[in-house]
């Protein structure tokens, strides 16, 4: 079968052609309304790695009663669906030589016996409630298409976002119970369309270009039923990915590329893009958020991929909580998902493993969010105070997290700053002062910074509004004086010593 070509597909290749073996035991699901969280890491558990030369992990989608999991392997290139319960058993429905599965898709009527999922330019699924079923069943071929992701709408049709070999992009749709479908094509060329969604009215798709940095919306049945939404120029991106819908229909998306994720109000035009939470060895610039979800509390959750934390961001009180995924850096945590019982599942490509977020357990600390924004001149800085507080004895670290465009690689920082010393606090309170500076070269569009306290298993972030400024003429004249005095210091110290004279005694004659 033809392999999958467009951006996806080539990132999970890339990335998975560094895994090495993968020794372990039987990956097995827990219950997860009854699982005790024990060991040093009391928010993340992680299940038996899967056995050795097994495909790994790389999607994940949790039911009540099942989780649909789907790996890939590269070395010969594989897929695998497995099915997991909750009495911790689990087996493999599927193995797909020569097939990348980049979407999976719990059943909208069936989601905990049948699972849907692409089969590259096929859309299939398994059932297992049907005991003659032995292989994929495969509903729809779309030919010279790869199918990148799959969402489900309120009347049970599943929608697909579809990428040509030319480079043209389509929207499908497949009804399961009478078989129909449609095509839509996207006006403009060269989108590469990635993850896709449906508001809670079921009217409106959703969808992320890759290729031209653009959110785009389809309304089936309207005059004109493509609309596509740039960012303005004070919003740089780098590939938009993946795309969900809040209450209120903001539209959700990260960046996959980049460190950032953010939000498009489709009411205002407004657009808003917030850096991941501070971690170490640089990768905050390139943590690549991937999968987003909104859950039944309106918290937008992330996988980070490279950054290999779980995130989740809660726009009512404008709080960053990043979960890490324990056992080494890297663990490619491609997917997370929100299932039942508050818990959040996601999977570590890298190790081997999957594993859930339980987000009942409260975070012991938290940050105060500075409420007004700052103004930064060019060529100066300026500290923010922010209030750290306990509920127990923590040890915090700190750091400061710019977006990416105002920390690229290989070029000086634009917009960058200084962390407070590590505290300790025991269920009390204190303050903690960053500092942000604004480069000479800066560009004058205002931007987000995120200021992370972080105890080692999870990080809090608060996002600051930082507006860049023209240096004042005080400030700019102040500068060249200073310039000027120390120049003219250094060429005092730099002067050449004239010759001392030595005066002669004259005698009276």
């Amino acid at each position: 079968m033809r392999l999958s070509y467009t951006i996806g597909p080539l990132l999970i290749l890339t990335l998975l052609s560094s895994f090495g073996p993968l020794p372990g035991q039987t990956l097995q699901a827990v219950k997860p309304g009854i699982v005790l969280q024990t060991g040093a890491q009391q928010y993340v558990t992680l299940l038996p790695k899967v056995p050795s030369g097994s495909p790994s992990p790389w999607l994940i989608y949790p039911t009540s009663s099942t989780v649909w999991v789907a790996g890939i392997g590269t070395n010969p290139v594989s897929s695998q669906i497995r099915e997991f319960f909750v009495n911790e058993t689990s087996k493999v429905l599927l193995s797909l030589p020569n097939v990348i599965v980049s979407s999976i898709l719990a059943d909208p009527v069936k989601p905990s016996t049948k699972v849907w999922f692409t089969e590259n330019s096929t859309l299939a699924f398994y059932d297992t409630s049907n005991s003659t079923q032995t292989s994929a069943t495969r509903a729809i071929t779309f030919q010279d298409q790869s199918i990148q992701y799959l969402a489900n709408d309120t009347h049970g049709r599943i929608w697909m976002s579809m990428v040509a070999s030319s480079g043209a992009s389509t929207i499908g749709m497949y009804d399961p119970s009478t078989h129909l479908n449609q095509t839509y094509a996207v006006p403009t060329n060269g989108t590469i369309v990635q993850g896709i969604t449906v508001n809670a009215l079921g009217d409106t798709i959703w969808f992320a270009e890759a290729g031209s940095r653009k959110i785009g919306r389809l309304v089936p049945g309207a005059s004109q039923p493509f609309s596509e939404y740039s960012p303005p120029s004070s919003v740089s991106l780098s590939a938009p990915i993946q795309v969900a819908v809040d209450a209120s229909g903001g539209v959700w998306f990260t960046d996959h590329g980049s460190n950032q994720f953010g939000v498009f109000n489709p009411q205002t035009s407004l657009w808003k893009v917030f850096p991941i939470g501070y971690c170490p060895d640089n990768c905050a610039v390139y943590g690549l958020p991937n999968a987003i979800f909104v859950d039944a509390k309106n918290n937008v959750w992330f996988s980070e991929h490279i950054a290999g934390r779980i995130a989740r961001y809660d726009p009512s009180r404008e709080v960053l909580t990043e979960y890490f995924v324990p056992g080494g850096s890297a663990p490619e945590a491609w997917w997370a998902m929100p299932g039942p019982d508050n818990l959040v599942w996601f999977v570590a490509g890298r190790f081997g493993e999957i594993g859930y977020v339980n987000a009942s357990i409260p975070v012991s600390f938290s940050l105060s969010n500075p409420l007004a924004d700052v103004v930064v001149q060019r060529g100066s800085s300026l500290n923010i105070p922010v209030r750290v507080s306990s509920q127990s004895s923590v040890a915090l670290s700190f750091g400061l997290s710019p977006v990416t465009r105002d920390q690229p690689l290989q070029f000086p920082a634009q917009v960058y700053g200084s962390s407070p010393s590590n505290l300790t606090l025991d269920n009390n309170f204190q303050t903690a002062t960053f500092g942000v500076s604004a480069a000479w070269n800066a560009t004058l569009e205002p931007r987000y910074i995120a200021l992370t306290a972080s105890n080692g298993q999870v990080a809090l972030s608060v996002h600051v509004r930082v507006a860049v400024a023209e240096a004042s003429a005080p400030f700019v004249a102040l500068g060249f004086m200073s310039v000027i005095a120390l120049g003219g210091f250094a060429l005092y110290l730099r002067r050449p010593k004239k010759p001392r004279v030595q005066s002669v005694k004259r005698t009276r004659r």
